[in-house]
C-alpha cells in the first residue's frame, strides 16, 4: 500500500481555466503578458476563423486556430516539465518576490502560474514550440482540453513532447486550435473585440511597453494607437506625478474652455483678442485661487497651474501595520505612478484640430469616443475595469451636472492613463480573475489620490469661471449675457436694432422733405405774390402744395421723435447687459447656497417640533411615573423606564437647546454673557462625545475673562464650527496612529479667543485660503469646503474678522484659529 495522499481530478484544472479569465480579449492579453515576460520585443497574434492548423499539428482536423508568437527567453525540455506543466508553479514569483528583474529589466507581471489554461477559453486544443535561447532544440507540446475529465486524475492526462522540426531561432509560439466561439472574431462582433483589445493594450505610446500586433483571417488590424496628433488638439492638458508621498499636479488650458455653450460674442469681445491677458491681469488680484497659476507660455494655451500636496494631508487615508517614530502604523503608499488626462471639446473647436495638425474635429471625436476614460495601465496592460467601456471608477460623472456653466471633466470628454509598474507599485495587486485591485489600503488611497486629483481640477475651472463671470460683471459695456437673461437682451437689441435703422432711414427722409418743402414753399410764395398772373388751376396747386408742406413739416418733428425713442431704447439695452452679468454672479451664490438655506430652514422645523415632541414625552412620562408609585409596593420596572425616558428627553432638550439660538426666530436676540460662560457652556454641551471619543478638551489657565453683547447663537455657532473642523482632524490622526491623544484646547483675553489641536495642523496648499468657499480636503461626501467661510461671514457681519496665525507646529504647519471679537465686546 502507498502512504495515503491528496490527489486532484483533472476536471478541476478546467473549471480553474473557465474562472480565471471572463472573456476572450481577457485571455489574449494573459498570453501577451507571458511573452513580456518572457523578455520578447514583440506579441504576434493571428487568428484564422476557417483554416486548420500546419502539417506539423497534432489536431490537422481542427477548424480555426489562434498562434500568439514572440522572440522571448524560450524554454528547453527540462523548463517544460518541470515548470510549464507543473499547475500553479512559477519561476516569476520567486523573482519578484526577491526582486529580481528579467535580463531586459522587466519586473515579470504574472506569478500564479495560471495564465496558460486561459487558452481554453479561446480552443480546445493547445500545442506549444519553444527553443531556448542557446539551445540546438525546438520542442513542441501537445494536449487536448478535452482530455481533462472527471475520471481520471491530473497525472493520467495524455501529453505528447517531442522535437519539432521546424527551426527556430529562440522565442516560443503558441498554437490554440478548435476555436470554441468562432463567431467573436467575425462581422460585427469582432469590433467591440478589437476595440476592447486596444484599450487593453495601452494605446498611448508613453505607457505601451513592446510591440503587438493582430492579424484576424489574414487582414492586418490596427490596434489604434493614440497619436500626438490627437492629443495636441486636447483643450486641457494635466499631468500627475505621484513620488516619495507627495502628489505633484500641474495642468493647462486654452481659452476655447471658458466658451463652453456660452455667447460666442461675449468670448470673442472679452477673451480671444488679447488671448485673455487682460482677463489673466484681473485674475490676478483674485482670492481663493485653489492652485498655484501663471499665464502660459506657450501661445496656444491661456493658463498653467500647479498643485503639490502630500498624501498624509488627505482625510480618510489609511494606514497600514509599520514603525514610523513612535507610532504602530504606517501611511498606506501605493507606490509612484504617473498619469495624463487631456480633455477635448466636441463642438466648436476646429482651432484645436489643426493644432493637432488634422483636417477636422471629426477624426477626433471618433478617437476620444474610442478610448474615451482614463484607464489604468501596468507595465503596459490595462487593468479591468477602470475606465474601460465607460466605468467611471473616478466618479466623473458624479461631479458632472447638465448646466451649460458646469465646467468640470466629463467622463465622455476626457483621455487618459495612469502608468504603474510591477516594480514600484506590487501593493496594488490585481485579483485572481484581472478584474480590479485587490481592496486593501493601498488600492484605497490610490484611488483616493486620483479622485483628489479630479476635484483639484474641478475646483481650478470652477474658481476660473466664477471669476470669469464677475470680470465680466464689471465690464458691463463689453459683456453679453448667459442664459437666464439672454431672450430679454436679444429682444432689446432687436428692438434697437430696428429703430436704429428706422432712424438712419428717418435722417435721410428727413433730407428729402426738407429739399421737397423748399421748392414746395418757393412755388406757394410766386403763386401768391402775383396772384392775378396765376390760373385758378395753380390757386388750387397752391393751397395743396401748403397742405403738403405741412404733412411734412409733422413728419420731420415725427422723424425726430423717433431718433429719440432708438437712443433710449439703445440705453435700455445697455442697462439690461449691465445687469445680466451680474445676475449670473449672483445666480452662482444662489445655487451654492441654496442647499443651505434649505437645511436651515429644516433644522428650524426639527428644532421646534422635537421641542413639542420632547413636551408630550416628558408628560407622559411623568404620568407613568405617578402610576407606578401608586401600587404597594411600585412597580419598579415602569419607575424605571419612566425616569429613563425622562432623562432621554431632558438630554434631547438640552441638544437642541443649543442649536436653538442659531435658528431665525432667535437670531436676533441679543445678550449680554461672558466668553468663560459660553466656552463653559459649548464644552458641556460636547463633553459626552468628546469623553466617548477620548478627545480631551483644556481652557488655557491664563484665560482671562471679558463680558460679550452679541447673539449667542450667532457666535455659538462660529465656534462649533472651529472645534467640529478640529475634532474631525483630530479623528484623522487617531486613525493612523493609535497611541495618539487628541486634545482640544481654548484660550481668551480680551478681545480674542483662541481654539487649536494637537493634530498635524493646516496643510500649505490650503493655508492662504482657508476662509474661502469650497477649500477642504475631506473627501467629497463629508465636507464641502463652506464651514470656515460661514465663520467669517458671520463674524464680519458682526464686526469681528477670524485669522489662521503664523505661529506653527512641531511639524512645521499652522495651527491656531484666532476670533478677534472687538465688534461684540460689551462696553
Amino acid at each position: 500500500m502507498t502512504d495515503p495522499h491528496f490527489n486532484i481530478s483533472a476536471s478541476v484544472v478546467r473549471q480553474l481555466g473557465d474562472e480565471l479569465v471572463s472573456d476572450e480579449v481577457t485571455a489574449i492579453v494573459e498570453l501577451v503578458k507571458n511573452a513580456y515576460d518572457a523578455d520578447s520585443d514583440y506579441a504576434h497574434v493571428v487568428v484564422d476563423t476557417v483554416h486548420s492548423p500546419d502539417d506539423e499539428s497534432k489536431f490537422p482536423t481542427a477548424v480555426g486556430y489562434i498562434t500568439v508568437e514572440d522572440d522571448g527567453m524560450g524554454m528547453d525540455r527540462a523548463d517544460i516539465e518541470r515548470g510549464w506543466l507543473m499547475i500553479s508553479l512559477s519561476g516569476k514569483r520567486g523573482l519578484k518576490a526577491a526582486g529580481g528583474v528579467t535580463p531586459k529589466g522587466r519586473t515579470p507581471l504574472g506569478d500564479k502560474g495560471l495564465g496558460r489554461l486561459s487558452t481554453q477559453k479561446l480552443g480546445q486544443n493547445l500545442e506549444l514550440y519553444t527553443r531556448k535561447d542557446g539551445k540546438d532544440t525546438t520542442e513542441h507540446v501537445a494536449f487536448a482540453w478535452s482530455a481533462f475529465t472527471d475520471d481520471k486524475s491530473l497525472s493520467e492526462v495524455p501529453i505528447s513532447i517531442e522535437p519539432a522540426s521546424a527551426g527556430r531561432t529562440k522565442g516560443t509560439k503558441l498554437v490554440i486550435s478548435g476555436l470554441r466561439n468562432p463567431d467573436v472574431w467575425r462581422g460585427s462582433a469582432v469590433s467591440k473585440l478589437i476595440a476592447d483589445l486596444s484599450q487593453i493594450i495601452s494605446p498611448f505610446a508613453e505607457a505601451r511597453p513592446f510591440l503587438v500586433t493582430l492579424r484576424i483571417d489574414g487582414r492586418p488590424i490596427d490596434l489604434e494607437q493614440v497619436s500626438a496628433k490627437v492629443r495636441g488638439a486636447a483643450v486641457a492638458k494635466f499631468v500627475v506625478d505621484f513620488a516619495n508621498g507627495e502628489l505633484d499636479l500641474t495642468g493647462k488650458f486654452r481659452l476655447a474652455k471658458l466658451r463652453g455653450n456660452q455667447d460666442q460674442d461675449s468670448f470673442e469681445q472679452l477673451l480671444a483678442g488679447d488671448n485673455g491677458r487682460a482677463f489673466f491681469d484681473d485674475l490676478k488680484t483674485r482670492k481663493g485661487a485653489p492652485v498655484e497659476f501663471k499665464y502660459s507660455e506657450d501661445p496656444n494655451y491661456f493658463l498653467e497651474f500647479r498643485y503639490r500636496l502630500p498624501l498624509s494631508s488627505l482625510a480618510k487615508v489609511e494606514m497600514v501595520p509599520g514603525i514610523i517614530a513612535d507610532s504602530d502604523t504606517a501611511i498606506a503608499d501605493p507606490g509612484p505612478f504617473h498619469a495624463e488626462i487631456d480633455e477635448f471639446l466636441f463642438r466648436g473647436d476646429e482651432v484645436g484640430a489643426k493644432l493637432g495638425g488634422l483636417a477636422n474635429a471629426t477624426e477626433v471625436r471618433e478617437i476620444v469616443k474610442l478610448h474615451a476614460g482614463i484607464k489604468v495601465f501596468r507595465d503596459g496592460f490595462a487593468i479591468k475595469p477602470y475606465g474601460l467601456n465607460g466605468e467611471d471608477w473616478l466618479r466623473l460623472s458624479a461631479q458632472q451636472t447638465s448646466a451649460s456653466s458646469y465646467y468640470g471633466l466629463r467622463p465622455q470628454n476626457v483621455m487618459g492613463f495612469v502608468s504603474i509598474s510591477e516594480a514600484a507599485n506590487r501593493n496594488l495587486k490585481e485579483k485572481t480573475d484581472r478584474e480590479g485591485f485587490v481592496a486593501n489600503a493601498y488600492s484605497n488611497n490610490f484611488q483616493r489620490l486620483m479622485v483628489h486629483v479630479t476635484k483639484v481640477i474641478f475646483d481650478s475651472y470652477d474658481w476660473t469661471r466664477r471669476n470669469f463671470n464677475k470680470y465680466k460683471a464689471d465690464l458691463p459695456t463689453r459683456s453679453k449675457p448667459f442664459e437666464g437673461s439672454r431672450k430679454a437682451i436679444s429682444d432689446a437689441e432687436a428692438v434697437a436694432l430696428r429703430l436704429a435703422t428706422y432712424s438712419r432711414s428717418a435722417k435721410a427722409m428727413e433730407a428729402n422733405t426738407t429739399t421737397a418743402r423748399s421748392k414746395i414753399t418757393a412755388v406757394t410764395d410766386k403763386i401768391k405774390q402775383a396772384p392775378l398772373m396765376s390760373s385758378a388751376e395753380e390757386r388750387e396747386l397752391a393751397d395743396l402744395l401748403n397742405e403738403a408742406n405741412q404733412a411734412l413739416e409733422a413728419s420731420h418733428m415725427l422723424f425726430d421723435q423717433l431718433a429719440s425713442y432708438a437712443e433710449e431704447a439703445k440705453n435700455l439695452a445697455d442697462i439690461v447687459a449691465t445687469l445680466s452679468p451680474r445676475l449670473d454672479v449672483l445666480n452662482d451664490q444662489l445655487q451654492d447656497f441654496s442647499e443651505l438655506a434649505g437645511l436651515g430652514l429644516l433644522a428650524e422645523a426639527l428644532s421646534h417640533e422635537v421641542q413639542n415632541q420632547t413636551d408630550r414625552l416628558m408628560q407622559k412620562a411623568g404620568t407613568a411615573i405617578k402610576r407606578a408609585r401608586k401600587p404597594s409596593p411600585p412597580n419598579a420596572d415602569l419607575l424605571v423606564f419612566g425616569q429613563e425616558v425622562t432623562a432621554a428627553a431632558s438630554a434631547l432638550r438640552r441638544q437642541i437647546g443649543h442649536l436653538s439660538p442659531s435658528l431665525r426666530y432667535q437670531r436676533d436676540r441679543i445678550e449680554s454673557f461672558t466668553a468663560a460662560n459660553l466656552v463653559d457652556q459649548i464644552l458641556e454641551h460636547f463633553a459626552e462625545r468628546w469623553d466617548s471619543r477620548g478627545i480631551e478638551t483644556e481652557v488655557e489657565p491664563s484665560s482671562a475673562d471679558f463680558s460679550l453683547k452679541t447673539n449667542r447663537g450667532r457666535l455659538t455657532q462660529v465656534i462649533d464650527n472651529v472645534l467640529l473642523n478640529g475634532e474631525y482632524w483630530l479623528a484623522e490622526a487617531q486613525s493612523r496612529n493609535k497611541a495618539f491623544s487628541p486634545k482640544l484646547s481654548i484660550a481668551y483675553a480680551a478681545p480674542r479667543l483662541r481654539i487649536w489641536d494637537n493634530a498635524d495642523g493646516v496643510d500649505p496648499a490650503v493655508e492662504d485660503v482657508l476662509f474661502e468657499p469650497f477649500i477642504t480636503l475631506k473627501p467629497k461626501d463629508e465636507g464641502r469646503g463652506l464651514g470656515l467661510f460661514i465663520c467669517a461671514q458671520i463674524l464680519e457681519s458682526m464686526g469681528c474678522s477670524i485669522a489662521l496665525l503664523t505661529d506653527r507646529n512641531s511639524k512645521g504647519r499652522r495651527y491656531i484659529f484666532e476670533l478677534d471679537l472687538t465688534g461684540v465686546i460689551d462696553g
